[in-house]
């Protein structure tokens, strides 16, 4: 007997006025005839104010996106013999107009309109309809649409009332329900239908038809339904759903100490009590593991109501076995399937899959077939875990040094285990902080993190939530505090904060927040807002916030957070108007010291960082907050990419490269609590720019020569623009407050290889080559960038400014007077502190200048990077600096790094800043095409031959043949005569040959 407990496609109670008789009718889909097979005509209406109802009241032209299900298909969503892509406008896949709110679509023969082969069965077809300029029509619940289709046998079908394998039958109150079940034989006689309820039969016939009336007059009690159909070769077909009439809603205070999420009992770990936030809701149910996902009324939640506006649906289980995983739901108003909100771990259907056991051993599996949408995850009895960084202390936040980074473009495994593998390179790169781009679960795996669909759970493509501590614990061994970069500003529409009052009665993710929502505006009170607006001023939505804070520094040990969009964290309607949303708002800046000063109650060192960008006056206020309280205060983000890079790149016209704004006491602030920055993942990378863009002594304010004049200082070369780079880091991590970079900065990441090292403005290519990926694509991971000898250098150079910044207080303190002479060209910076003076002097020009280091008195000074002893007599002394030229001075002696980090090619260098052997470098780039650059360095002076050959051996360039000094040396090679293929570079120095290859690609 073939036994079918329900069909795919969804039913519901009765016809339609404009329905054709006969025709069985879904929620989203009729068909006639009822019953359709193969080889004959179908006619498939599409309603359009049923299912998610996404094209209800649309006017203009109605497309079907279809294929079908066949044998071949791996699963729901494996679709073949597609015959309308999506939004493909062929007359093949236009609906006809019906009616209001009703469409047709007619197929002849349904094997000839989708092209399957005769050998290959078709099980299902599958839609999904979509209007010109319009939404999207879909099942509930916004799932695709499928119509069964019916081969040689009897069939049963349930047509009324509406239920589904995932939505029975559920009676708020006393009810009567007309059960109406359909029958058919096809190539054969149907003998009987018959209908049981609780395994009694009330109803048979020996038509096609049976109707029978369904009393649910008794609370609490379930009633199980099983139609059968009977053919009179003895073949049968069942078809069930069952029934629920509600008990009644107990109001009940919760117990003691409950809160909204998971509340396991530390006791015994075989009790839970579950809770959710839910005014104007009608009843739920839980459902999980622990009653086989079924609607259950010893599973019907109580209710406690403080007021209208605080309500709570509450259930305690019991017998739960320790050390389980258990998978659960709310199931509210019969109609919404919702994860908890407070969830830390969630099984995704569409996602999961897709993550391997490398990167989450032993990930439960989603109950298929059992429930749909996101569903939540707890252990039963989970053992907390235990910290070992217990003497740790947190760096103070105006003396941080933050290395922000992106786990998925960081590390190729892109999970916490192997993170922590790389906290000695960032520990001896000497940063004392790691902000993590958001970890929270977001939709899909392969993303940014700023689409946050569950805020307080770590996303499995990471790795388990365990190992996200594990890694919070070696960075703090390592005196290295770690900060989450977090999203409150918005949450997508798989968000129960979204699903749970939105637009949609079945919590469709693709539906707008309904207007009562307590959680977000239906519409966004400000500029640049994506997914759905919250409101920060509700007080639900407040609660939840500072649940979220509170966990993750509770439970997870973070430093503190990073808030994204801060400036969004408004109710005041400012439209498009992004002049108005930036000026001072006195109700945001409420809004946010709230916040503060909730998370420093929990714990009063916590870092807050804001990006804000708003007007100086509320940044001022928001920094200063407390402060003379004992509170921190809160950081904000400075965006300094642009002078800084104006400055590298080499131009200087209009003040544009003057990074003055990036010290705090230049705002008038009274705190350094301003976290600035030369790179973020927001901004395009420096040295893309100082490669496609940077000026040239023959062409200072620009232009295509550069590139071709090999006697110039070009920016755009490779080496040159790295020296730049080791510039820029002496004009920025020594300067006091809190600094930040991103991650490969000190590596010179940016251009590559291809030149796809190139963040895309937007939608649009920009600046970027054609193949770059999209502004939050994958980007790629160098890690190879180590092996190159120049890229170390900056490495190491950058390290030993942020190493000397932490050993002395002169680069942290507030008590240090700062002057900064940095509008031009030739810039210099003056540190003054009890404990150490210090004078930097740089040429950020292309050519030669003079600048005076001012230094504060005659004596002896230290240059910190060549690592000697000078003597100043005349303290206005000027001095010659050549393009891309820089000092480090101080007045008291330090730890100096290696020598030969600065590779400037000064004829007179010290003996100590020379090369210690002879190198011919790694040419950049490679492949190239039609110039790269070469790079060699001398030990000492004396007669130097630079050539390059084809693969035969024949010379054809000498880029030098003569006398060079000590030091390291550039050449430009151009080959835009020549064809592809490999080429050598020769170095003849010193009585001795070095060798290389490169690959030109035309």
């Amino acid at each position: 007997m073939l036994v079918r407990l329900y069909h795919t496609h969804r039913l519901v109670l009765g016809f339609l006025l404009l329905a054709p008789a006969g025709l069985s009718q879904a929620q989203v889909v009729t068909t006639d005839p009822a019953f359709p097979t193969l080889g004959q005509a179908l006619t498939i209406f599409f309603h359009a104010d049923e299912g998610n109802q996404g094209l209800q009241g649309f006017s203009g032209d109605v497309y079907a996106h279809t294929g079908v299900i066949t044998e071949n298909s791996s699963n729901p969503s494996d679709w073949k013999y597609v015959v309308a892509d999506w939004r493909d406008t062929g007359s093949k896949a236009q609906m006809t107009r019906v009616g209001p709110d009703l469409y047709r679509l007619d197929i002849a023969d349904v094997r000839a309109y989708y092209g399957v082969p005769e050998n290959e069965d078709i099980e299902q077809i599958a839609l999904v309809f979509w209007g010109v300029n319009g939404g999207e029509g879909k099942d509930t619940g916004g799932e695709d649409i499928f119509v069964d289709l019916f081969s040689t046998g009897v069939f049963a079908r349930i047509n009324a009332p509406a239920v589904s394998p995932l939505r029975p039958l559920i009676a708020a109150r006393d009810t009567t329900v007309t059960v109406e079940v359909l029958g058919n034989a096809e190539g054969s006689t149907l003998t009987n239908l018959r209908l049981l309820q609780n395994g009694t039969e009330v109803a048979s016939t020996t038509n096609d038809t049976l109707t029978y009336e369904l009393t649910l007059d008794m609370p609490g009690v379930r009633v199980d339904l099983l139609a059968i159909a009977e053919n009179d070769g003895g073949q049968a077909d069942t078809a069930a759903f069952y029934a629920v009439r509600n008990p009644a809603v107990v109001d009940a205070a919760r117990p003691a100490g409950t809160h909204d999420g998971i509340n396991l009992d530390p006791s015994d770990g075989t009790t839970a009590t579950f809770s959710f936030y839910g005014p104007e809701k009608a009843f739920a149910y839980l459902i999980g593991d622990f009653n086989d996902w079924e609607i259950d009324p010893q599973y019907f939640m109580q209710r406690e109501a403080i007021s209208a506006d605080s309500v709570h649906w509450w259930t305690t289980v019991t017998g739960l076995t320790p050390g389980t995983a258990y998978a659960f739901q709310y199931f509210v108003d019969g109609q919404i399937r919702v994860a908890d909100p407070y969830a830390e771990t969630i099984l995704d259907p569409f996602n999961d899959p897709f993550i391997g056991a490398d990167t989450y051993p032993d990930l439960p599996p989603y109950p298929a077939g059992e429930t749909e949408q996101m569903v939540s995850l707890f252990e039963a009895g989970q053992q907390p875990y235990v910290w070992t960084a217990t003497d740790y202390e947190r760096p103070p936040q105006g003396e941080l040094v933050i290395y922000e980074l992106l786990l998925r473009d960081f590390l190729a495994d892109h999970d916490f285990e192997t993170l922590i593998d790389t906290l000695d390179y960032l520990d001896r790169l000497g940063i004392n902080a790691i902000e993590l781009m958001p970890i929270s679960e977001f939709d899909g795996n392969d993303s940014w993190g700023y689409n946050p669909a569950f805020h307080l759970a770590v996303d499995k493509y990471y790795g388990p939530a365990d190992d996200f501590k594990r890694f919070v614990d070696e960075a703090h061994k390592r005196d290295i505090a770690v900060i989450l970069d977090v999203v409150y500003n918005h949450a997508t529409g798989q968000s129960p904060l979204i699903r749970l009052y939105n637009q949609s009665t079945t919590g469709d993710p693709g539906a707008l927040p309904a207007a009562d929502s307590p959680f977000a505006n239906t519409t966004a009170r400000h500029p640049f807002n994506v997914f759905n607006d919250l409101n920060h001023e509700s007080a639900a939505l407040q609660g939840w916030l500072d649940r979220a804070n509170r966990h993750w520094l509770t439970e997870y040990n973070v430093d503190g957070f990073r808030f994204d969009l801060s400036k969004g964290f408004t109710q005041r309607n400012t439209g498009n108007d992004v002049g108005l949303w930036s000026s001072y708002d006195a109700s945001r800046v409420a809004l946010l010291k709230r916040m503060a000063d909730t998370i420093w109650a929990t714990d009063p060192t916590a870092y807050v960082i804001l990006e804000h960008f708003a007007d100086n006056s509320e940044e001022k206020e928001l920094a200063e907050y407390g402060t003379g309280e004992g509170k921190p205060g809160m950081m904000l983000w400075g965006n300094l990419n642009h002078p800084y890079n104006e400055a590298t790149m080499g131009y200087h016209g209009g003040g544009k490269s003057d990074f003055s704004w990036g010290y705090y006491e230049n705002r008038g602030w009274a705190v350094p609590n301003l976290v600035t920055y030369m790179e973020s993942h927001d901004e395009q990378w420096m040295m893309f720019k100082n490669i496609a863009f940077g000026a040239c002594s023959n062409a200072p304010n620009g232009g295509g020569t550069c590139a071709t004049n090999p006697g110039a200082y070009n920016v755009r070369h490779f080496p040159i623009a790295y020296d730049r780079m080791k510039m820029a880091g002496a004009f920025f991590f020594t300067i006091p407050g809190p600094k930040m970079m991103w991650q490969f900065g000190e590596l010179g990441y940016g251009y590559g290889p291809d030149g796809r090292e190139c963040l895309r403005p937007g939608d649009e290519l920009g600046d970027c080559p054609s193949g770059t990926a999209g502004r939050t694509g994958r980007k790629p991971i160098r890690w190879e960038y180590r092996d190159d000898v120049l890229r170390e250098k900056l490495y190491k150079a950058w390290s030993a400014l942020i190493n000397l910044r932490q050993a002395h207080e002169v680069f942290r303190s507030t008590d240090t007077q700062v002057t900064l002479d940095v509008g031009g060209a030739l810039k210099r910076i003056k540190l003054s502190h009890p404990s150490m003076n210090v004078v930097i002097i740089g040429n950020f020009g292309v050519t030669e200048g003079q600048i005076s280091p001012e230094f504060f008195h005659p004596g002896t000074w230290y240059d910190f990077f060549p690592g000697e002893e000078i003597t100043v007599t005349n303290t206005n002394e000027e001095m010659t600096l050549l393009p891309g030229e820089f000092h480090v001075y101080t007045n008291q002696l330090v730890d100096f790094p290696e020598p030969g980090l600065i590779t400037v090619d000064v004829e007179d260098a010290p003996v100590s800043t020379l090369p210690q052997t002879l190198a011919l470098h790694a040419n950049y780039p490679n492949p190239f095409n039609p110039t790269t650059t070469f790079a060699y360095s001398l030990p000492q002076a004396g007669p130097v031959r630079l050539a390059v050959y084809d693969a035969l051996g024949r010379e054809v360039a000498l880029l030098h043949d003569g006398p060079r000094t000590a030091g390291t040396h550039t050449a430009v090679f151009d080959a835009s005569a020549l064809a592809s293929g490999v080429y050598l570079y020769r170095l003849e120095a010193a009585g001795q040959v070095r060798t290389r290859t490169m690959l030109l690609v035309k």
